[in-house]
């Protein structure tokens, strides 16, 4: 039987899996009945899973000196859900609103997918459900740093998009995501009476011009064909009506394709907010964080994913994608070794998926999930045909 009839019959168990997760949501680092949840799960397909990277989970399948990895993310958002369905959110405040309830589900299907041809596998596979990728410094680090990716090859992963119907998909080949930092800007001035503004230094004033001069770092100081943006997104000041605010509080984020175009940045907004401040007469503290950096899709690997995107949804389903301005930190793995990161369309109108990622009434399309495990389960097993160390072994 093929993988995608198999992964066809297992939308019954996808579908439960992932309800389940939907509703007992947790946050980033804070995973632990997921964990759990993810452990009884992958024991009872007869794997040996163990813990990782704090709330994380891995489990190999196969054994040999070629390694491709798997990942999904499992951590939840800080949001309060507004849905009407018998499985949504029972943790208040937080909520599956970006499909990684998906994604491990998708995974926990590969992971029974695959288990039953364990000793079959040109190689191994290493499943990697990870914690904390919505939240900075996300939890990818911390499974590379405890030895994830030791003995492997390649690294494949999956993100779900209700902006793509069910059934397509696709890869960008090189940037996929930007760099995606924040930044804080405090300003200093000198508070006084709203009557007398020749006394104080207005840090209103100078924040107000702040968030205009920033702007200009993208249209006047990178060029046309760079895209780039930088959003301040809080602005904080003031006590009063009639009070001079001594201190002004601006928190954004900037997004980049290229270092080049991130450093760029950097050097432009300290000097931006330096400058400006001095000339009002105030002063500014800068604290520029750099975040996830951007998904690097390799060629090769690239190339493979499309092909079997072809085989299974068929031609007219890969999707030429075009870069998004999105953080993702499947980047860490792809510094490591070679891999690629598949966009599959979980958008359906008929079934209420139609709302942007991170809105309070998102939800996906179902239907997608058998062919997550399809996708990822055959990529893998290409990645390990082509594996530089089995080839070796062979020889």
């Amino acid at each position: 039987m093929s993988i995608v009839k198999k992964s066809h019959r297992m939308q019954p168990e996808l579908t439960a899996w992932r309800r389940h997760l939907h509703q007992h949501p947790e946050l980033s680092f804070e995973e632990h009945l997921t964990q759990q949840y993810i452990l009884d799960a992958l024991k009872e397909m007869g794997l040996n899973p163990r813990t990782m990277g704090g709330t994380g989970v891995v489990a190999d399948i196969g054994e040999g000196p070629g390694g491709v990895a798997i990942r999904a993310d499992i951590d939840a958002l800080p949001l309060t859900e507004e849905s009407t369905a018998d499985y949504a959110s029972k943790n208040p405040g937080v909520m599956h609103a970006c499909g990684h309830d998906g994604h491990t589900a998708i995974l926990l299907g590969v992971a029974r997918l695959l288990a039953e041809q364990g000793g079959s596998l040109p190689g191994h596979i290493r499943l990697m459900f990870q914690p904390a990728e919505e939240r900075i410094p996300g939890g990818a680090r911390d499974l590379i740093r405890d030895g994830v990716l030791d003995g492997i090859d390649r690294v494949v992963g999956l993100h779900l998009s209700s902006d793509l119907p069910t059934g397509y998909a696709g890869a960008v080949v090189g940037a996929q995501t930007a760099n995606a930092d924040s930044f804080t800007l405090v300003v200093e001035g000198r508070g006084g009476h709203g009557a007398q503004p020749e006394a104080a230094v207005d840090a209103v004033v100078v924040g107000a011009q702040l968030v205009g001069a920033l702007q200009t770092i993208v249209s006047r100081s990178l060029p046309p064909r760079s895209p780039a943006v930088v959003t301040v997104g809080m602005f904080q000041a003031g006590s009063n009506f009639n009070i001079i605010a001594p201190r002004a509080t601006l928190k954004g984020t900037v997004r980049t394709f290229s270092a080049e175009d991130r450093e760029l940045v950097k050097e432009r907004m300290t000097e931006l907010a330096q400058h400006v401040s001095q000339a009002y007469g105030a002063s500014v503290r800068i604290d520029y964080q750099d975040g996830y950096p951007s998904v690097m899709n390799a060629p090769a690997e690239t190339a493979i994913a499309h092909s079997v995107i072809r085989r299974i949804l068929g031609e007219d389903a890969l999707v030429p994608l075009e870069p998004i301005m999105a953080g993702e930190d499947f980047s860490y793995y792809q510094q490591q070794c070679p891999g690629t990161f598949l966009m599959l369309g979980c958008g359906n109108p008929e079934t209420g998926a139609d709302y942007p990622h991170h809105h309070p009434r998102f939800t996906l399309d179902e239907e997608a999930l058998p062919l997550g495990v399809a996708l990822l389960a055959e990529t893998a097993l290409e990645f390990l045909l082509i594996n530089p160390n089995r080839v070796r072994h062979e020889d």
